[in-house]
């Protein structure tokens, strides 16, 4: 189980996923994914990262550095947070709106905030 395929293999299947799903998920092809687990190719380190996510497990436990599969739960949070896409958009068009629609966007937040 030390190598990145087994781990990668196993990764997958504690979420309970096929690898057909995994490849729905990250348009990739059952192939590449099998290869993958398989250890007949590697993936490039912003395929690792993302397989990481999708897992919720460290790049370093897929990687056999540690023994510790699980990511810290604020690590899971941030990595979630900046992943959505509508979130994105949103941080994107921010700088571009008006004073006053941001003065209006930090009342609604105090206000979500306070309840």
């Amino acid at each position: 189980m030390g190598s990145l395929g087994g781990r990668l293999r196993k990764a997958r299947e504690n979420k309970g996923w096929s690898q057909t799903l995994v490849c729905e998920k990250l348009g990739i092809s059952n192939s590449r994914l099998s290869g993958y687990e398989r250890n007949y190719r590697e993936p490039d380190t912003k395929m690792l990262s993302t397989l990481a996510t999708l897992y919720a497990v460290s790049i370093d436990w897929l990687m056999g550095m540690t023994e510790e599969s699980a990511r810290g739960e604020s690590e899971n949070e941030f990595e979630s947070f900046i992943s959505d896409p509508d979130l994105q958009r949103w941080y994107a068009d921010l700088p571009k709106s008006s004073e006053e629609d941001l003065k209006k966007l930090r009342k609604m937040w105090e206000i979500i905030k306070s309840e």
